[in-house]
């Protein structure tokens, strides 16, 4: 049932932010059309759940991970790369705001649902990490997208979202891992070979559908 709640949390979100535009100087997700390998929009049929990374921390709570990337958000069904898309475009600013502030110009963005599973659950997501041969991606800022992201206290059954913003662009065209305390998720490196396939059949509909001759 988790994963429908995050669901409905995500567009919630994204309705009560409104489809702002961001601005150019800096793309939300820190990629541009060409680091996303020139993919179009509109052609994948991944769902969020493809790009998802879950880890538990003991009993008392569970967290998803979802990078927001265009290199893998390209990979989504339309609705849900427009979805995500609102959603960095509506706090593009701020988003921009705290990467200049630290000097970082192409941050890397993830966005973040905890699941308390008890009650009076604690969580910190400044401790959320991402690794990759012995590189850390530690966040450089945080916006709640839920109240209950601010308080950093769950009861069973409650959940809270945010942005979490990294240091760098997140590495998603390699295998990292996510760490929370004592908790550790090697999922995306399971997540790879769909990832690489649904690219590759989406540059093959754009090969198939130049003119022949064309370039």
């Amino acid at each position: 049932m988790i994963p429908r709640v995050a669901t409905a949390l995500l567009l919630a979100v994204v309705c009560a932010c409104g489809p702002r535009s961001a601005p150019a100087q800096v793309s939300p997700a820190g990629t541009d059309s060409t680091s996303a390998d020139e993919l179009p929009v509109g052609r994948g049929q991944l769902s969020q759940d493809h790009i998802t990374v879950r880890l538990r921390s003991g009993e008392t709570l569970d967290i998803r991970v979802l990078p927001l990337d265009e290199r893998v958000m390209r990979l989504l069904a339309n609705d849900a790369y427009a979805s995500l898309r609102a959603l960095t475009n509506a706090h593009g600013r701020r988003i921009d705001s705290i990467a200049a502030s630290r000097g970082v110009r192409q941050p890397g963005l993830a966005l973040v649902s905890f699941f308390g599973l008890a009650p009076s659950t604690r969580f910190d997501p400044e401790v959320l990490t991402l690794s990759l041969r012995n590189r850390s991606y530690r966040p450089i800022g945080i916006i709640p997208l839920t109240a209950t992201f601010s308080s950093q206290q769950l009861d069973a059954g409650g959940s809270a979202s945010g942005l979490i913003i990294y240091e760098e662009r997140l590495p998603v065209t390699e295998p990292f891992t996510v760490s929370y305390l004592d908790a550790v998720s090697d999922e995306w490196e399971r997540r790879l070979p769909r990832l690489e396939t649904e690219r590759g059949r989406i540059l093959g509909t754009v090969r198939d559908a130049r003119p022949a001759g064309g370039r």
